[in-house]
């Protein structure tokens, strides 16, 4: 039987910002709180912490004007057009997401559970924001686990989501990180 990571619980030997630099990351994870405390990834580039940036963000936008909005998005859809004309071959989206899912496992894999779990109706519309942040934040510490030991760990439904008798929500108190093993082995036996 393998360790089980809580989420918050990622081995301190990885995340340095000077070894996500040297890996061609734009973002590291430390498990330490920023100086306004929150526990998130931060960006290599400054250091920050992405609730941070998140929320300078959202401040800088609630106080622009109009015009300043105006311009703002006009330049990302000058951007994006320059962007289309200097990759011609950008229609091939399916190479393109086979790319972004191989750099990305993290975010393809949450990505993924949410869809199945909305298909199954098991993902509360009573979650907020926090929640599915938390349940992002178990599939990228299930990849960089899976990265730190070297064996494939998942995020598990402890009470799965469709069990024989009963059937658990996707929500961030029902999820641990298992190794793929011990998770593909114990099937569904809480139903």
């Amino acid at each position: 039987m393998g360790h089980k990571y809580p989420i918050g619980h990622v081995p301190h030997n990885r995340g340095l910002r000077h070894e996500a630099k040297l890996r061609g990351d734009t973002r590291y994870f430390t498990g330490e709180p920023c100086k306004n405390k929150h526990i998130e990834q931060r960006l290599v580039s400054s250091g920050g912490c992405m609730e941070c940036a998140r929320l300078q963000t959202a401040k800088n936008r609630a106080n622009e004007t109009t015009q300043k909005r105006a311009l703002r998005l006009q330049k990302s859809v000058d951007r994006a057009a320059q962007w289309r004309i200097a990759n011609p071959d950008h229609e091939n989206t399916k190479i393109v997401k086979r790319r972004w899912a191989s750099e990305h496992p993290e975010q393809k894999n949450a990505d993924t559970a949410k869809r199945r779990a909305a298909k199954l109706q098991r993902t509360p519309l009573w979650l907020t924001l926090t929640h599915h942040k938390q349940i992002d934040r178990f599939y990228w510490e299930a990849a960089e686990v899976s990265k730190v030991v070297g064996e494939f760990y998942h995020v598990d439904h402890i009470v799965p989501l469709q069990g024989k008798t009963v059937s658990g929500l996707h929500v961030p108190w029902n999820l641990q990180i298992l190794p793929a093993k011990e998770n593909l082995s114990k099937g569904n036996n809480h139903g």
